[in-house]
């Protein structure tokens, strides 16, 4: 699913919230949570702002209580793999 700029968010949240209506908090969401993270930031790079704004999608949602946020990551850190 392609989204506009103006749309980015919108159809985010609309592409989870049907994927935990029809499986619920089970693999299949988790896994179409994958897919929308990997079509908004390519593999190899940052991911934090993302990740945690989906995180906050999610909770905003009611699919998860509290969500869990990826702290930045420190200069001079080196990157988890």
């Amino acid at each position: 699913m392609q989204y506009s700029a103006h749309g980015l968010a919108e159809g985010v949240r609309t592409e989870l919230e049907a994927s935990y209506v029809k499986h619920g908090c089970g693999p299949e969401f988790w896994t179409t949570y994958q897919r929308v993270l990997d079509r908004l930031v390519p593999q190899g790079t940052s991911r934090t702002r993302v990740t945690n704004e989906l995180a906050l999608i999610i909770e905003q949602l009611g699919i998860v209580r509290r969500a869990q946020m990826v702290p930045p990551r420190s200069p001079g850190r080196p990157r988890a793999r």
